[in-house]
């Protein structure tokens, strides 16, 4: 299932597919907690 932060950096190259996934992960879990820190998130 591809989600909306997956749509959106689909043309970032970041040199390897597992940074990719890694900052997919990273957006989709800030934006689910937008009053945490980076770490909390």
């Amino acid at each position: 299932m591809h989600s909306w932060a997956a749509s959106e950096l689909r043309h970032a190259d970041l040199g390897d597919t597992r940074r990719k996934k890694r900052l997919i992960r990273i957006v989709e879990d800030l934006v689910g907690q937008p009053g945490e820190s980076v770490p909390q998130a």
